[in-house]
């Protein structure tokens, strides 16, 4: 197909604008990698410019930073445990809403779609207050419950979409079988809704694994910092160890890219599923 002048000056365009945003988007990577892999004297030197010479001491005074693997290991818990959390109770939660196909779920459905629109700021300090209460403070599983509650809403809404176009008639047909609705569920509905699960376990994991503000709010003990917290205490009042603070941040950056490389053919079918109006 031969392409007109006017076709070959919109596709030009069409890659110069993509070429932009691509760069924009990796703008950031690329200062991470310049810095972790710069000694103090080139980092001084050179600033952005790319290294000439690879310095691995930055990852090692990393790894040797007090708590880390500390960090590391909290990090790991809290983000498993609010995704298994985030699957079981917003699958079968988005489940019953829709098929329950009446007022009061319908209503309950628009409480989701309002949580998401709610600043985490507005309800800072009374999270902080419960948890409290409930000596939930510098405790794993303090955090792990904050952050599964804080992003709830958004994965039912997502599950919710999906399951709709699940054929009811297949449940239908496990009934016959025999199956009540726990194991029409799990056995039938659930393996159904691999694409949303698997969309949702990275985006959950991604959630929990940058997380700052929920972490900081909640974990303020040395040995209860996550990755996050870890990293930001690079950075003193009258001194920044850059380098490592970047050299870190490349390290917490591995379990996500991992993450995100297995699942990654099931998160656009899973979002596209996921979107549909209700």
């Amino acid at each position: 197909m031969i392409k007109t002048p006017k076709a070959r000056i919109l596709n030009a365009i069409r890659v110069l604008a993509l070429s932009f945003l691509a760069l924009i988007c990796l703008a950031p990577f690329y200062v991470a990698v310049c810095y972790a892999f710069k000694s103090k004297v080139d980092f001084a030197q050179t600033k952005l410019a790319f290294p000439t010479k690879l310095y691995l001491g930055n990852f090692i005074d990393a790894l040797n930073v007090r708590n880390f693997f500390d960090s590391v290991r909290n990090s790991a818990v809290v983000a498993v445990f609010m995704v298994i959390i985030i699957i079981l109770f917003c699958s079968s939660g988005a489940y019953i809403i829709a098929r329950k196909n009446n007022k009061f779920y319908n209503a309950v459905y628009y409480v989701f779609q309002l949580v998401i629109l709610i600043p985490f700021q507005t309800v800072m300090f009374p999270l902080y207050k419960e948890l409290s209460s409930i000596g939930a403070l510098n405790t794993l599983w303090g955090l792990c419950l904050a952050q599964a509650g804080v992003n709830v809403g958004y994965y039912v809404f997502l599950y919710t979409g999906f399951i709709k176009n699940v054929p009811i008639s297949l449940e239908e047909a496990s009934a016959i079988d025999g199956c009540n609705r726990y194991q029409t569920f799990f056995y039938v509905v659930f393996p159904l809704l691999k694409p949303i699960t698997m969309t949702s376990i990275v985006l959950a994991f991604l959630a929990s694994w940058n997380d700052f503000i929920i972490s900081m709010i909640i974990c303020q003990k040395l040995d209860r910092r996550t990755l996050p917290l870890m990293q930001f205490y690079f950075f003193g009042e009258y001194s920044a160890n850059v380098s490592v603070a970047f050299a870190a941040s490349l390290i917490a950056m591995v379990p996500a890219v991992i993450i995100y490389f297995c699942a990654q053919k099931y998160i656009v079918a899973g979002m596209t599923a996921g979107a549909v109006k209700s």
